[in-house]
């Protein structure tokens, strides 16, 4: 499937001719939306696919995708959609770079200490419990 990653667009786009062939429901927007496109000039529409599940190198992920006549392409997705994944997109090597998931795991705040001594790179996320009412 062709899949455009296009960081200027408004919206994240699907055709309608994928959103048929995929059999994926659609919802109503509540509005009109009208689409300038570079292949079919100004479109309109008013569905998308909402959290529509996407696998892109092996990796899943959930994406709203607006339905339109794209002539060409399947889907168009946005810089908010790359951003929100923490996918990169490496012009000079022509590819994208999407995060390492594998091999995090939560620590205690002893063992970040000690792996920070060790001169390992940690990324660390602060939390602490705060009571709402006395009754919790």
């Amino acid at each position: 499937m062709l899949v455009l990653f296009y960081p200027g667009a408004s919206h994240s786009f699907i055709s309608h001719d994928c959103v048929k062939k995929l059999g994926l429901s659609t919802r109503d927007l509540g509005c009109e939306l009208i689409i300038s496109t570079p292949t079919s000039g100004q479109v309109s529409t008013n569905s998308a696919c909402v959290g529509c599940l996407m696998e892109v190198e092996g990796r899943r992920f959930k994406v709203n995708l607006v339905c339109l006549p794209l002539e060409g392409l399947k889907v168009i997705l946005r810089m908010d959609w790359l951003s929100i994944n923490h996918v990169v997109i490496h012009c000079g090597r022509h590819i994208i770079v999407f995060p390492e998931t594998e091999g995090i795991e939560l620590v205690s705040s002893q063992e970040a200490v000690k792996e920070m001594r060790g001169r390992s790179i940690c990324f660390v996320i602060v939390a602490q419990e705060k009571k709402i009412s006395t009754e919790e």
